[in-house]
């Protein structure tokens, strides 16, 4: 081996050990969860309609906020018409307490909607949000549509006379009738105003790329932490859909979050759950553990500038909450444990992209060491204690891709052998796909930190159609 080796080894093989070592941390909470928690992750057992007659059960409004661009209409129907689905088990019984509400910018779009869902046996009610429209803090983006629904609520527009929950939805959001049904249950009897549940991304499986699909499957797992976070009370992280509210808490917070040094926010659920958490404390939050499918974006391109807009939100999301009176009368301990614990997350994903090129650099070496220590009894490259830990980060890594990938694809519409087999292509091309987001997320923090403060809404495309219109007109 030459004598250059060793020394580049010496140098950069302390530096990927301390990476993969933090990193491994964050990965070692998902698997607690995963563990240890995994009955509480998502509900079993089977909810009939049958069993619902005989609860109290609330209202029930699903939301859907959309800017109502090119591709979402056909992807926003998909998930009424599941909805509707459950109604039409019993039309009288789900008519008198389920809802669906969409929020758009396009006039096209609503009458589109009406038309499709006119007759059916729970209301589809399509506001439109006027061009002129403005909140009294300037708040733009999905935020704005947001709140102009909340401002009709306060008006009373569509008040329901009984506790009230609304149930957000992304544009391309599917909760099935078995699902919805356990939701309900949970709702009839929770004490909580903020919950969440799993989110698994099945929807338009294949039409994906495969690199898309593979970082898809790193998302189920975090979802395992999630539920942590949601119990815990303490909003580390807050995703927009399978986002249940209460009604009269969203009205009493509302959505005008306005902007960040003159720019709006785009991690508007951030924003407004560390606004519920500092003003009414940890014990709004819970999880319901009701199944949500959604898609994954189509191309490499949207799936980057996905994972960008999600760091960039929550680093817009932190320094704005960092200077909120009421988060700072909190105690020391309670602002630096989400301040840092929100850190500590946006940079184990970043870090993911310098280890993971760094590693790609040295494997060749260090595996030239490895087989000298097994072959020709040279000292190992590292002790023992150090190759067990990096075994076990590697073992972790590569577990949740498979546990992701398996929850993925089960809803997926695949027979058994190409269920196994896109697991198994997850696996092989982890360390790219891994390496592609990773990238997305150290982007984000660097040009955060460079002073960068400009964002825009451009939501991920909902059809392969529109995303190769996204990707041909540069946005």
């Amino acid at each position: 081996m030459p004598d250059s080796i060793s020394p580049v080894l010496s140098i950069l093989g302390p530096v990927v050990f301390v990476g993969v070592s933090i990193i491994g941390v964050r990965m070692a909470f998902y698997w607690w969860s995963f563990l240890f928690r995994w009955r509480r992750y998502r509900r079993g057992d089977s909810v009939s309609t049958g069993a619902l007659r005989t609860l109290d059960v609330p209202f029930v409004k699903i939301q859907i906020t959309t800017r109502g661009s090119e591709g979402s209409t056909e992807v926003i129907a998909r998930g009424i018409r599941n909805v509707v689905a459950l109604a039409l088990e019993d039309p009288a019984f789900y008519g008198r307490f389920l809802s669906v509400e969409v929020v758009t910018e396009s006039a096209d779009q609503s009458e589109s909607l009406r038309t499709a869902f006119h007759g059916s046996p729970v209301t589809v009610d399509v506001l439109v949000v006027p061009r002129d429209y403005e909140t009294p803090n300037g708040t733009m983006m999905k935020a704005r549509g947001m709140h102009y629904v909340v401002e009709k609520r306060r008006a009373l527009w569509n008040r329901k006379p009984g506790r009230t929950f609304i149930v957000h939805y992304d544009e391309e959001s599917v909760m099935v009738p078995s699902e919805l049904r356990k939701l309900i249950d949970c709702l009839a009897t929770t004490d909580k105003s903020i919950l969440e549940g799993p989110i698994y991304y099945p929807l338009e499986y294949m039409r994906a790329s495969a690199l898309c699909r593979a970082m898809e499957a790193n998302r189920p797992i975090g979802c395992y932490e999630c539920r942590h976070v949601m119990e815990s009370g303490a909003p580390l992280h807050l995703h927009g859909s399978n986002l249940v509210i209460e009604e009269s808490l969203e009205n009493a917070i509302g959505w005008d979050i306005g902007r960040l040094d003159g720019q709006p926010f785009i991690a508007e659920d951030y924003v407004f759950g560390m606004k519920a958490f500092t003003g009414y404390g940890k014990d709004v939050f819970g999880w319901h553990g009701c199944v949500m499918l959604e898609q994954p974006p189509f191309s490499v391109h949207s799936a980057f500038k996905q994972r960008y807009r999600w760091i960039f939100g929550v680093l817009q999301g932190l320094t704005a909450t960092s200077r909120n009176p009421l988060f700072a009368s909190l105690p020391w301990r309670t602002r630096t444990g989400l301040v840092w614990g929100t850190r500590y997350r946006i940079g184990t994903f970043a870090l993911g992209a310098v280890v993971g090129g760094l590693s790609a650099l040295i494997f060749p070496m260090f595996l030239v060491l490895a087989m000298k220590s097994l072959l020709l009894d040279d000292e190992a490259p590292l002790p023992a204690g150090g190759s067990v830990w990096l075994s076990l980060v590697g073992i972790m890594w590569m577990g949740s891709v498979f546990i992701g990938a398996w929850h993925n694809v089960a809803d997926a519409g695949l027979d058994r052998w190409t269920r196994a087999a896109e697991i198994a292509r997850a696996l092989v091309i982890a360390p790219v796909a891994g390496f592609i987001e990773s990238s997305a997320a150290l982007w984000a923090v660097l040009e955060w930190t460079g002073g960068k403060r400009e964002v825009n809404w451009v939501p991920t495309p909902k059809t392969k159609t529109a995303d190769l219109q996204s990707i041909r007109s540069g946005v």
